[in-house]
């Protein structure tokens, strides 16, 4: 006598759900570092955009200088929010840790703060 489909087998205990899934760590899709990758970019360049906002404020262009603080303060926190996304996606996790460590230092008060610390004059 055949055994049915619906019917458990010996091996199986009656959950057949798990049978025919594979749960090795092989079959999972590798994750792109793309993101990672994007976001340390960005983290640079706002890096050098609050440089740049530093040596307007040094020139006493205040106006200019603000602004591109105030657009590099925001965008930090963004790109700081997007660095850790891709840490937790495991996506460019390297990457990702380097990035979040850049819009942090990034952020212009954290700059202006450090700055100040190590260069007593500025």
């Amino acid at each position: 006598m055949a055994e049915s489909e619906n019917e458990p087998t010996e091996q199986s205990d009656g959950l057949r759900i798990f049978d025919d899934q594979s749960h090795d760590a092989a079959a999972a899709p590798a994750t792109s570092r793309r993101l990672g990758v994007v976001v340390l970019v960005l983290s640079l360049v706002l890096l050098a955009l609050d440089g740049i906002a530093v040596a307007l404020l040094a020139a006493d262009q205040v106006t200019p200088a603000a602004s591109i603080a105030l657009v590099t303060m925001l965008a930090s926190i963004v790109v700081g929010v997007l660095a850790l996304v891709a840490v937790a996606l495991r996506r460019g996790r390297g990457y990702a840790v380097a990035a979040v460590l850049l819009s942090v230092l990034s952020n212009p008060f954290v700059l202006v703060y450090l700055l100040g610390r190590l260069l007593p004059s500025f």
